[in-house]
């Protein structure tokens, strides 16, 4: 029996991970969604007034999807129904500024996220005027905190709130006109989030989740933002978001 507890103590250190914060490969992580070329590039396409869509919009929504494998410091992210219906939420007070005629989601399994002609037809096909394209990448950072010394009782694995998780989520988007060369980046956002506990139960999942619904929530205001700016002069001066 001594031995056997032995063993799951050594086991739930181990899936404690490092023992002080390794911090987060924001480098990395920029590369993954391309996020240099997105601060470097300037935002010319709103200034082409014969090019750009006309108010109100259907708005294709699609959500990227990362094949590539999870590291040890970045994560590739899920987007649930729950992150789907957020931005919906979001993005909806649009539709009573008049900027917004309908939005929905793009559920086309085989289209990718950098094929963006495939997810131009696709929003064509189900009446969109516009497409956005939503990305994102994550980290976790999980490390014990100075509590984790009284890990080796075995009632300490369980009680002791020595594990902290810290996630981090990078999200970014795009706006592409379906019927004309119009098109927009819309600048990254980054949000962080934490969860404390004993070893035993701090779930890495919820810190990301966390962070992801910060992160849409943060890049909701930056689409609305660029959406607004499509309004013509005039009707803008009549806004309630104009100058």
């Amino acid at each position: 029996m001594h031995r056997a507890n032995i063993i799951l103590i050594l086991t739930l250190l181990i899936s404690t991970g490092c023992a002080s914060s390794q911090g987060f490969d924001r480098t990395a992580m920029g590369k993954r969604l391309h996020i240099a070329s997105v601060e470097g590039q300037e935002n010319h396409s709103v200034s082409h007034q014969r090019t750009r869509p006309s108010p109100p919009f259907r708005l294709g929504i699609f959500f990227a999807e990362h094949h590539a494998l999870n590291t040890p410091s970045i994560r590739k992210i899920e987007w649930l129904s729950a992150d789907r219906d957020q931005l919906l939420r979001e993005l909806a007070p649009l539709r009573d500024e008049q900027l917004l005629a309908d939005m929905f989601v793009l559920t086309d399994i085989r289209l990718r996220g950098d094929d963006i002609k495939e997810i131009r037809q696709a929003g064509a096909r189900f009446g969109a005027d516009i497409v956005l394209i939503i990305d994102g990448i994550a980290a976790i950072d999980r490390y014990n905190n100075r509590l984790a010394w009284l890990y080796p009782t075995l009632l300490g694995a369980y009680l002791v709130p020595g594990t902290e998780s810290d996630a981090l989520v990078m999200a970014t988007g795009s706006l592409w006109a379906v019927h004309s060369d119009w098109h927009t980046l819309i600048q990254p956002v980054e949000e962080r989030s934490k969860t404390v506990g004993a070893a035993a139960f701090v779930e890495d999942a919820v810190a990301l989740q966390d962070a992801k619904q910060l992160a849409i929530h943060a890049l909701s205001k930056r689409i609305a933002d660029q959406l607004r700016l499509l309004i013509e002069p005039t009707a803008r001066t009549n806004s309630p978001h104009g100058e």
